[in-house]
């Protein structure tokens, strides 16, 4: 597979090579919207998109990567194709190419990489399925980009043991009421883990990870640096939630770190929901280092839990603050948060009591060492590069200065003298918003903001504009781009 598939997946899935001697390259194939089953898979006799998906007869083996050509894909596709550990079989968009699925694409199988394409349903007015419904086992779903719906944009549920979510563009998905999501995950076995994800515009939530009284125990989810803002607005109703655990079955190993959230001024999310159930249900859960701002309330917990660490987050807004409930809750380690709220509101909530930050602080006993400030916050910037391409980022600006331009400082992600290009994620198929050659020196980014990218296929509320208060740029870099038989 080498530099030309994977790049680094990672340690544990990385190709072993012969050695000694010159390495063995597994061969490199092609689908195309006009390919066909009597191609070869080659670039000039490409296969057609379902028969790359169900092998080829066996011509695609543990190791290899399919590139899809530029255009439109439309059918409901499906693979069961093996890899095997360090030998993914990778379906990658190819280099300078979009190539667009218009349908489905469920995948199931095993050691499944899916990277940089784009997934959509132009024709799902009101109704529609899954984009995505990732249930390969250590599956790999990478830098795609997933929108406009008809259901959920990503169905990550069992089994996908294993599997990893990463840097997916999830947006404008769902168009029925409090079910549909960017993501709507379950696990049982293994560890599932969402990262560097951006979730925005969908129908109800951004990230929902559930299970109902039907389905087994929720277990083992990270959830980490994902951008999640202004989910369920384009719904008009209630029931907005940027980032959802909780479950009516016992729930336990739940860890969300370094996520960044944000409702606009007026909408009427909660950003953040752990646990909505019977107490018993909830067994662990860990929430540390999230930036989470707007929206009515910032963290919903009213049923507690077994074991709860939340810590060093920031919450900023003129709504609630946190609701809290359950016995126990005084034997959480909960400390260093900061609420960019004044203390003397009542925007804490313990039971069903209205408190001020120190009656709060007394009520429940947790967060003797947190802080209450009435100043405002200072401009808060984020830079996340992307595990799996050199030469691209996250950057997430919370522009609280109302600031025209912003300077974003990319140092490890770029080298001096690579090209590179920075896009609006709200307007991610339009031309750059930033082009140039880096120098060394931090990127000015604008902040005037751009409309909110318009639904396909369906109608809903309009959502709303971000900027200048905040906005989400992704980097790329066209100097470390893995290209065929390099």
């Amino acid at each position: 597979m080498g530099a030309c598939a994977l790049l680094c997946l990672a340690a544990a899935t990385r190709p072993e090579g012969p050695s000694p001697g010159r390495p063995v390259r597994p061969p490199l194939h092609y689908a195309a919207p006009a390919g066909s089953a009597g191609g070869d898979g080659s670039r000039t006799r490409p296969w057609d998109l379902a028969t790359a998906l169900s092998g080829a007869g066996g011509a695609v083996q543990a190791g290899d990567t399919v590139w899809l050509l530029g255009g439109t894909y439309r059918g409901a596709f499906r693979t069961t194709l093996e890899g095997m550990p360090g030998r993914y079989i990778v379906f990658r968009q190819a280099p300078g190419a979009r190539a667009t699925i218009d349908g489905t694409l469920r995948a199931d199988g095993s050691y499944l990489a899916f990277w940089g394409f784009e997934i959509l349903q132009s024709a799902a007015a009101g109704g529609g399925t899954y984009g995505l419904q990732a249930n390969t086992n250590a599956g790999r779903f990478i830098n795609l980009v997933i929108h406009d719906v008809g259901t959920q944009g990503v169905s990550f549920w069992t089994p996908g043991v294993d599997a990893e979510l990463y840097g997916c563009i999830v947006y404008n998905n769902g168009s029925h009421f409090n079910l549909d999501h960017g993501v709507y995950a379950h696990n049982e076995r293994g560890t599932k883990r969402m990262a560097d994800n951006i979730f925005f515009n969908n129908y109800a939530r951004g990230i929902q990870i559930y299970a109902s009284p039907r389905n087994a125990d929720l277990r083992n989810f990270e959830v980490e640096g994902n951008v999640s803002f202004n989910n369920g607005t384009i719904s008009g109703v209630p029931g907005r939630f940027n980032l959802l655990i909780s479950a009516e079955v016992p729930t336990g190993g739940m860890v969300a770190v370094d996520n960044m959230l944000y409702y606009s001024p007026g909408a009427e999310g909660t950003n953040i929901r752990l646990g909505h159930y019977a107490a018993a249900n909830n067994e662990d859960i860990v929430l540390r280092n999230n930036y989470v701002a707007g929206g009515r309330l910032a963290l919903d917990m009213t049923r507690a839990w077994r074991e709860a660490v939340v810590e060093n987050n920031v919450f900023i807004g003129d709504g609630e603050m946190v609701r809290l409930g359950g016995a126990g809750v005084a034997h959480y380690r909960w400390t260093g948060n900061r609420y960019y709220r004044d203390p003397a509101a009542r925007a804490w909530l313990y039971e069903r009591a209205r408190l001020d930050f120190a009656g709060w602080r007394r009520e429940t006993g947790v967060a003797a060492g947190d802080e209450a400030l009435v100043a405002s916050p200072d401009t808060k910037l984020f830079v996340r590069p992307n595990k799996y391409e050199a030469g691209r980022a996250t950057i997430v600006v919370y522009n609280w200065g109302r600031q025209p331009t912003v300077s974003v400082d990319v140092t490890g992600v770029l080298r001096v003298g690579d090209r590179f290009e920075l896009r609006n994620v709200q307007a991610w198929f339009d031309a750059p918003l930033v082009t140039g050659t880096y120098a060394g020196t931090p990127i000015a980014i604008p902040m005037t903001g751009v409309d909110p990218p318009a639904r396909i296929g369906r109608a809903g509320a309009p959502a709303p504009r971000t900027g200048p208060l905040f906005d989400v740029f992704v980097l790329t870099s066209g100097s470390p781009r893995a290209t065929p038989g390099t």
